[in-house]
């Protein structure tokens, strides 16, 4: 009966020895190094910061060294404090103070979970601390980049708006740098949501996400068809990515000018005047089946060659020549002819002023006074040359 009260009391003070005396050490004066969450997911290349607290309960106000005891090689650690990196923290008695214990992940690291054990160490006491890190699958990811209207549509002299909402899904704030590549001369510019303002970066908490306002401006001229635009969110080696795409559906523009740009000309009465014009194609698409076609004061007439233009590439010109022929019995002075080129797509005028030069009477008095002249000097030869 002895014998079983003796083991008895051995077993409940090895459960006091085991399982109660360190929670009276800390009771009685000693270290405690703790964190609020000890283990975390992570992906590869994010940076995990612990907060940490180092507790003096009841020894003398000191210094307490900090270190790492245990972790896998090639992890890049550190203790900081104060936005210092540190290695040791003063902590007076009864009190506590907060430290960060900061980790790389390798990009490289594959997924599995990672053990730290950490030490604070000072005045005769110690305290250990053990962290643990999940490496996810990278494809998790740990932000992303939204975009409401992925593709847009509309003419190369537009400015494309789209919404993208950029998206922290991690469990840390994060510094982002923003970017996009476009095609040569494409202008591109990212804002806050709302904003006019222009930036390069931004911060989001965890678990935050921001608007951004991405504006697209082709170049002039640009040709239609389909392009596309990634833009990024950089971020301690991740990376959010999305890729927009503008859809350029052409400008049609004519113009109808002459080499000089001049839009004068002069005519004869009665005669076929050819007048060079030049066909412009200012748009971004290419133009099929250009005619030509004119309006002229009564009874005169204009012609084209060639009659028509079968395809204008975008940004390139053609040489036409129209024939104009003023009424015969049309007096000098000035007429207007407006000269019209049109697709199935747009059209251009051009007004060209004509003026129309006839003899005047004094000219045709002039031209019988010459001919009778010549005619007397022949009869006079006629008649007198004989003797």
């Amino acid at each position: 009966m002895h014998s079983k009260k003796l083991w008895t009391g051995i077993l409940i003070i090895s459960v006091f020895f085991v399982f109660l005396l360190p929670g009276i050490a800390w009771a009685q004066g000693g270290l405690m190094l703790s964190t609020p969450y000890p283990g975390v997911s992570v992906v590869p290349g994010e940076t995990v910061t612990f907060s940490l607290e180092v507790r003096n309960s009841g020894l003398a106000s000191q210094k307490f060294d900090l270190a790492l005891v245990s972790g896998p090689k090639g992890w890049p650690t550190l203790f900081k404090g104060g936005g210092m990196i540190v290695h040791q923290v003063f902590v007076a008695s009864g009190q506590e103070k907060y430290v960060d214990f900061q980790v790389e992940v390798p990009q490289d690291a594959k997924t599995g979970s990672y053990s730290f054990l950490l030490e604070a160490r000072g005045g005769g006491a110690r305290s250990t601390l053990e962290l643990n890190l999940q490496v996810k699958d990278v494809q998790a990811g740990s932000e992303k980049l939204v975009v409401q209207y992925p593709e847009l549509s509309g003419p190369s002299d537009a400015t494309f708006k789209f919404r993208v909402d950029l998206v922290n899904n991690s469990a840390q704030e994060r510094s982002y740098s923003l970017g996009a590549q476009a095609p040569d001369g494409w202008q591109v510019s990212i804002s806050p949501a709302y904003e006019d303002k222009q930036i390069a970066s931004l911060s989001l908490k965890a678990g935050a996400s921001q608007g951004l306002d991405i504006n697209v401006k082709p170049p002039k001229n640009v040709k239609a068809g389909k392009y596309e635009i990634p833009v990024q969110a950089v971020s301690a080696g991740r990376k959010a990515t999305a890729v927009l795409k503008v859809n350029i559906t052409g400008t049609y523009k004519l113009e109808v000018t002459t080499p000089s740009g001049r839009l004068n000309a002069d005519a004869a009465a009665g005669k076929e005047n050819p007048v060079t014009l030049v066909i412009k194609n200012n748009g971004s698409t290419d133009l099929q089946g250009i005619n030509f076609s004119a309006a002229a004061p009564d009874k005169w007439s204009v012609t084209f060659k060639p009659e028509q233009i079968d395809v204008l590439p975008a940004g390139e010109s053609r040489q036409v020549t129209a024939f104009i022929k003023p009424d015969g019995r049309a007096i000098a002075g000035d007429y207007l002819v407006n000269i019209s080129a049109s697709t199935q797509m747009t059209s251009a005028d051009a007004t060209l002023r004509v003026t129309v030069k006839t003899p005047t009477l004094w000219g045709l008095i002039g031209i019988f006074i010459v001919a009778l002249v010549i005619a007397g000097v022949g009869w006079t030869f006629h008649k007198y040359g004989r003797r």
